[in-house]
């Protein structure tokens, strides 16, 4: 099993992968991070 942990900036590109790892059987999500990107502090953290 890969253990994984993503870096994401939280756009809409971001919520298809966390939902296309989490159906992955042979991936372990064992963390997520909030990075600025696309979207401002207050969004990102809401």
């Amino acid at each position: 099993m890969n253990k994984l942990i993503l870096d994401l900036d939280t756009g809409v590109d971001d919520a298809l992968a966390i939902a296309y790892v989490l159906d992955r059987p042979e991936v372990e999500l064992i963390g997520i991070t909030g990075t600025y990107g696309n979207v401002l502090l207050d969004q990102r953290c809401a």
